[in-house]
């Protein structure tokens, strides 16, 4: 629950761009809920009122203008923030008279978020940034001279070194579906979907800091809106060949396991009281104080044998499978977390 009683919903169909809008709201003392595209924006706006919900205007499938029309047709009537990478003035002009109520530009700012906010806040409720803990985490010296990857720049988008290596661990696993998908476009001469593919790409790559990757799919995104064809199939090749090569060299760096260089180590003593607490929350539900001690332990450098059993029971515990998380860690207790 919010600090403040207000809830968002976030649409976006880039899982990058939701990891790091929850992380704002959520500084800010706004309980945040997560769509992919928009049919399930309008599902959960018909189970719940959200204060804000935060809509993606490029989506596959429905868009953010036809999921505005059929929020508005259903009667759902909330403060409706368009979010994008289309910031011209004559953008802006379709977007307001489709009916948003305003629109914020990516990569998401957070002092221009915390205005919005306020802008359309429930009467007599200001918000404010909340105290966050302090980052001290180090960035692994593997992530430091990546090509293509200013992690500078990454970090400061995503906000922590915490936030910067799960959102370029989520970019990284997409490379190979996504640069397949353009591959097959272009050889079908499918424009429009490598334009939308594109365009998601220019905004995530930037936030992650491939500034270089970012700049190339704003060209060919520009050459693929003018049906400039000639060009589109000039630029794409170079473009695929740097994607797939930073691609590359992430996955390297996440599989060789350097990237837990630089964690704090952990003791098995400290392990097994987080663990046993987690138990204890677990039979009252709270989910609060279980986020906070698994915050915790991913900030730590766990030793292999722990490792599988911490992903397998923050994977129960996110979706809320208290049966299934009670039974691993009891199994593991049993066996002296061996």
């Amino acid at each position: 629950m919010s600090v403040n009683g207000l809830s968002a919903l976030v649409v976006d169909d880039e899982k990058i761009n939701i990891l790091i809008f929850e992380k704002l709201l959520k500084s800010f003392g706004i309980e945040a809920v997560s769509a992919s595209d928009g049919r399930e924006c309008i599902a959960c706006c018909e189970k719940k009122r959200f204060d804000y919900v935060f809509l993606d205007i490029r989506m596959p499938g429905m868009d953010g203008f036809e999921t505005m029309r059929e929020l508005q047709s259903r009667g759902i009537y909330v403060p409706v923030i368009c979010i994008t990478a289309l910031t011209g003035r004559q953008e802006k002009k379709e977007i307001l008279e489709a009916g948003f109520t305003d629109c914020m530009p990516k990569p998401i700012n957070k002092e221009l978020l915390l205005k919005l906010l306020n802008d359309y806040a429930p009467d007599g409720i200001e918000i404010k940034e909340e105290e966050e803990e302090v980052d001290d985490e180090r960035l692994p010296d593997a992530f430091r001279n990546i090509p293509g990857i200013d992690a500078e720049y990454g970090i400061m988008h995503c906000g922590s070194v915490r936030d910067f290596l799960k959102a370029l661990k989520i970019f990284s696993r997409s490379v190979d579906d996504r640069s397949a998908d353009m591959d097959e476009y272009i050889k079908r001469g499918y424009i429009d979907d490598l334009e939308m593919s594109v365009h998601s790409l220019k905004s995530t790559a930037l936030t992650v800091g491939a500034k270089q990757i970012s700049e190339m799919a704003k060209l060919l995104e520009k050459a693929c809106n003018e049906h400039n064809i000639p060009l589109v199939y000039s630029l794409t090749p170079e473009f695929l060949m740097k994607y797939r090569e930073t691609g590359d060299e992430l996955k390297k760096i996440f599989e060789s396991g350097d990237a837990e260089e630089g964690l704090k180590d952990i003791s098995e003593n400290e392990l097994m009281d987080a663990f046993s607490a987690i138990n204890e929350l677990i039979e009252t539900y709270d989910r609060k104080n279980i986020d906070s001690i698994l915050d915790y332990l991913k900030n730590r450098s766990l030793p292999p044998e722990w490792r599988n059993f911490f992903y397998k029971l923050r994977e129960y515990l996110r979706i809320m499978d208290w049966e299934s998380a009670r039974s691993l860690i009891q199994t593991y207790e049993e066996s002296g977390f061996k």
